[in-house]
């Protein structure tokens, strides 16, 4: 059964909701009980209106009473499991979707665990969906099941003499059809779903690269190669219903096998039930006995790809995240000695940080200490830690050391509460399918709010020129805006949160002289007397920023204003460019 053991993934979520599971099983095994009851009842009626006479009608007038009344139960019952069965199914897969984000969230900021972003997609949506069936109608159905065939086989015992014990036998070896075909099942399902995967990650990335599939005439081999993941999707499937296939034939012949063998033993008189005229009765019994376990084995046929899916949501919540950890709530007191906290400071010693799956320190020993109000450069050689340091002080990559922002120790509140203090914004600004307004993620923020920080940002003109001005639908990932104007959003959207500490991640990279002299200049007003730090490899703003925290392999190698730094580093002028006499020459690299 090793095959079935992912699905031991919904556990605890259904131990969450026992009370509710325990109502659909009993809903679910009353339904199976009163549909049984509507045959047999059906037959001894007609049986009994058959043999005429004043006593056979009135019998059978009592049992058209009861079949009504098991007809009622049973609808009634039908409703029931479907509204209280997917009420649970949508409260389980509703935390289990909320657990799949919240380890996307984890995993995130520095990648998927070096999974595609469609097998993420895949897993969060597709394969968390195909296990909503499961909880649904699987476990409670074949827990009902068992409960119905139980009840079912001691009260035709009791009526009618333990040879009817065999139908234990039968209902077993329904039960177990399934189960002996679960391993190819499981084999089947995982071929399945990595197809499918492979299907939405090939999508997902024709979609996201659609530009350059179109520059670089690519139309028709990404048409190909969905059209070949879509096949081997088809081929998945007709696997599996093949087996399907098997499996109910077996079925239907194992039901074939019991009504003629009851046939045989009514004809032998071995079964307790009498004279001829209880014959058909006896024998619906005994194909309605076999209705539970039929709708069990139903329900485990689907197992094996569900287990499939269970298994791919469980690899991605159990995967690594980089983010730390946040600790139990408890008072954050000024330190000793300390009269008052300093908004806008940041002070971290002994700072080490690396990536999941390496061993090397993307971070090493790194001591740094920003003054409130302080603007900095952080500049550096590509891989050297940069941006891992902005990862660490918005606490999305864990590190070790200690890190004081605001005076406040990181490590003892929550990583949102630090991120509300310490704003990021990211090289690559993410543009949703929504408003302008909406897009600067701030819905307290009265339109003067928004109007003043566009302005701060330089994009206030370019939003006046849209059509519907802040209410403007942009399309997705702001395909139709430049880069500059997203990075410009970006910018908005932080200014709006006005935080203590405000981290930009190559904020001029996209723009042009002239517009990024005056993005310099509504930088250093509207963050005047504010802590603002900035990676970037363009001298014109590290000589904006009061110095500059050169970062090499890993460490601060050093720390000065740009131009004292580019007269005393070779290292530095290897990386900005330059050399000491060309500083002398020429103080002004932009205007050489």
């Amino acid at each position: 059964m090793t095959s079935l053991r992912p699905l031991g993934l919904l556990v605890p979520y259904l131990r969450r909701r026992r009370a509710l599971f325990g109502g659909v099983v009993a809903v679910v095994t009353v339904g199976m009980l009163a549909s049984v009851g509507v045959s047999v009842l059906s037959v001894t009626t007609a049986a009994a209106l058959v043999t005429g006479g004043d006593p056979a009608r009135a019998v059978a007038t009592a049992l058209v009473v009861a079949v009504v009344g098991s007809v009622v139960v049973a609808g009634l019952a039908a409703w029931a499991e479907q509204w209280f069965a997917h009420v649970l199914a949508y409260r389980v897969i509703d935390a289990l979707r909320l657990d799949v984000h919240r380890t996307i969230a984890r995993l995130a900021p520095v990648g998927l665990a070096r999974r595609r972003t469609g097998d993420t997609v895949s897993a969060a949506m597709g394969d968390v969906e195909s296990l909503e069936w499961f909880a649904a109608h699987t476990v409670a159905q074949v827990t009902a099941g068992v409960l119905a065939c139980a009840v079912i086989d001691v009260t035709a015992a009791v009526l009618f003499g333990p040879v009817w014990l065999l139908l234990i036998v039968a209902q077993a070896a329904l039960v177990t059809i399934p189960l002996l075909f679960v391993r190819r099942a499981g084999r089947q399902g995982e071929v399945l779903r990595a197809a499918l995967a492979r299907v939405s990650a090939r999508v997902l990335a024709a979609r996201a690269a659609a530009r350059d599939v179109v520059l670089l005439g690519r139309v028709d081999a990404e048409a190909r190669a969905v059209a070949d993941e879509t096949g081997a999707v088809q081929r998945a499937r007709r696997g599996l219903t093949l087996r399907a296939g098997v499996e109910q034939a077996c079925t239907d012949a194992l039901t074939v096998a019991v009504l003629l063998t009851t046939l045989l033993l009514v004809g032998a008189g071995v079964t307790g039930g009498g004279d001829a005229a209880t014959a058909p009765t006896l024998v619906v019994l005994a194909s309605a006995a076999l209705g539970p376990a039929a709708i069990a084995a139903g329900a485990l046929a689907r197992v094996g790809e569900t287990a499939e899916a269970a298994r791919r949501v469980d690899t991605v919540l159990r995967a690594p995240g980089v983010r730390p950890a946040d600790p139990a709530p408890r008072a954050l007191d000024v330190p000793p000695g300390q009269a008052e906290r300093h908004p806008g400071s940041v002070e971290g010693r002994a700072l080490r940080a690396a990536y999941p799956g390496t061993d090397v320190s993307a971070l090493a020993d790194v001591d740094l200490r920003i003054a409130p109000g302080e603007h900095v450069a952080v500049v550096g050689a590509s891989g050297a830690g940069k941006t891992t340091l902005a990862l660490v002080l918005t606490r999305l990559l864990a590190s070790e050391g200690s890190l004081h922002v605001d005076d406040i120790d990181t490590a003892a509140e929550a990583g949102a509460d630090t991120r509300r203090r310490v704003v990021l914004v990211p090289q690559q600004p993410h543009v949703f399918r929504a408003t302008v307004r909406e897009n600067l993620l701030a819905p307290d923020a009265t339109d003067d709010d928004a109007w003043d920080a566009l302005e701060r940002a330089r994009l206030a003109d370019h939003v006046r020129r849209l059509p519907e001005g802040l209410d403007t639908l942009l399309a997705e990932r702001g395909a139709t805006w430049s880069g500059g104007e997203r990075q410009r959003l970006g910018l908005a959207r932080a200014l709006l949160r006005d935080p203590s500490v405000l981290v930009l991640d190559e904020p001029t990279a996209s723009l042009d002289t002239a517009t990024e002299a005056e993005f310099l200049t509504a930088l250093s007003r509207s963050r005047a007397g504010r802590t603002t730090i900035a990676i970037t490899h363009r001298p014109t703003l590290m000589r904006a920023m009061d110095r500059v925290l050169f970062v090499d392999d890993g460490r601060i190698a050093d720390s000065a204003p740009h131009d004292e730094l580019r007269a005393r580093s070779p290292r530095y002028r290897a990386v900005v460019g330059g050399t000491a006499e060309d500083l002398s020459a020429h103080p002004d690299p932009e205007r050489r």
